[in-house]
């Protein structure tokens, strides 16, 4: 399992190259406060370009804890993207 920062593009783009068996999307910890939006947003776009059926490895999404402030619109944003995890 690898942990990508779900708010770079550079970490995002290798990814696939990795060798994992499955990359972990973080919205949590290695996303500052101020980028936890743009991280909603980049983290489905990634998996919108992967469908399940072109995956190399799994995509997991780690949210944040249930009980901050940012739980509802991590789910939000990466529901529908259908994670594998």
């Amino acid at each position: 399992m690898l942990f990508v920062p779900g708010d770079s593009e550079k970490k995002l783009g290798k990814g696939d190259g990795a060798g994992a068996d499955a990359l972990i999307l973080d919205l949590e910890d290695s996303v500052a406060p101020e980028n936890k939006p743009k991280a909603r947003e980049m983290v489905p776009a990634y998996m919108r370009e992967r469908p399940r059926a072109r995956r190399v490895c799994e995509l997991w999404v780690r949210i944040n804890p249930l009980d901050t402030e940012h739980v509802l619109d991590d789910l939000a944003a990466i529901v529908a993207a259908a994670p594998d995890g």
